[in-house]
């Protein structure tokens, strides 16, 4: 196979290009800052200097590649709207086109999230329209798929679209490192409890469906919802971290209701100082925290044949190892 991967010096991309490289992949990574890349660089990828708001970059990463992956996104809670826009929406969409254009147009794996059914107050099946809530992440992200598939229908670009739940593993930085550092400092708090499904995959089973989804015939045109096959709580999940790492477990809960009165009264005073760093608490990650996120996922079952090959046992095990490495310590600021 002779891919490319967007997204390459992130969480999912990284583990993606990995696991290509493993598998005897050819694996070009476009990549805005090729320092950032060199371990991957020393492992076997070719680095493409290009960015997603560079369209002039893409010809020469996409020439003669079969797959393209699509990981890079603007994937954080708080960020000025414009950046969305040009990352989350231009950027799919022109690089979309840019692949439809090549001789021979490559299979188009385009990762979305499951942020795009607007956090339904019940977690729907994987065949739920998308909903735009006004948020910023998950408004970016519906009118970028949409973007993209539009374009595969109207140029024949062989489109997959992946729809990944919270992924967690080595090298995470939202449900990792950051997680970690506010149980360590006892600054994480829970909505209703922890008693929410949090609708986690190991990055390794995401990788899995994929890469499934890039060599089946059967999946073009197609969208992926990928979520672990268990369905754990937020409560579970810090618990087991905590565990692990030896922090106290989480006491603190919020409900819905009131984090979210948080969450805007936060937002707004932001806006407002015109601040620069994340605000306190955001309403996006109230809706992660507060909505069951374990949506259907009977057709990636079905079709991919996808499966949690990874427990979440083991993957507990190997996030707790990771973050306690040299590496994961230096993420924490230890």
């Amino acid at each position: 196979m002779r891919a490319l991967v967007t997204g390459a010096t992130g969480f999912i991309g990284g583990r993606l290009v990995e696991r290509l490289l493993e598998q005897g992949a050819t694996v070009r990574v476009l990549v805005r800052r090729p320092e950032a890349a060199r371990a991957l660089e020393a492992r076997g990828a070719t680095l493409i200097e290009g960015d997603l708001t560079a369209p002039a970059t893409f010809a020469r990463a996409l020439e003669g590649v079969e797959v393209v992956f699509h990981c890079a996104g603007l994937a954080t809670d708080w960020a000025p709207a414009e950046d969305f826009e040009r990352v989350n929406v231009q950027g799919a969409s022109e690089l979309a086109r840019a692949a439809a254009q090549q001789p021979t147009p490559p299979r188009f794996v385009h990762v979305s999230t499951t942020d795009v059914y607007g956090y339904p107050a019940q977690a729907c099946g994987d065949d739920a329209p998308v909903r735009d809530v006004g948020l910023p992440y998950n408004s970016s992200k519906v009118r970028g798929e949409l973007a993209v598939r539009a374009v595969a229908a109207e140029t024949k670009l062989p489109l997959t679209v992946v729809r990944p739940g919270t992924v967690y593993g080595p090298r995470s930085k939202d449900w990792g490192v950051e997680m970690a550092k506010l149980l360590g400092a006892r600054e994480m708090v829970v909505i209703a409890k922890g008693e929410v499904p949090a609708g986690l995959v190991y990055v390794d089973n995401l990788v899995d469906a994929l890469l499934a989804a890039a060599e089946r015939p059967a999946a073009v045109g197609r969208v992926y919802t990928v979520r672990d096959v268990t369905q754990e709580t937020w409560r579970d999940y810090l618990d087991a971290l905590a565990d692990g790492l030896g922090f106290p477990h989480v006491k603190t809960s919020l409900p819905r209701w009131l984090a979210m009165g948080l969450g805007f009264c936060s937002e707004t005073l932001w806006r407002l100082a015109g601040a620069k760093s994340r605000p306190l608490i955001t309403r996006h990650a109230v809706e992660i925290l507060a909505r069951d996120q374990c949506y259907g996922i009977d057709r990636a079952v079905n079709e991919l044949g996808f499966s949690s090959r990874v427990s979440f046992a083991e993957g507990l095990r190997r996030t707790v190892s990771w973050l306690e490495s040299p590496e994961g310590r230096a993420a924490r600021g230890l």
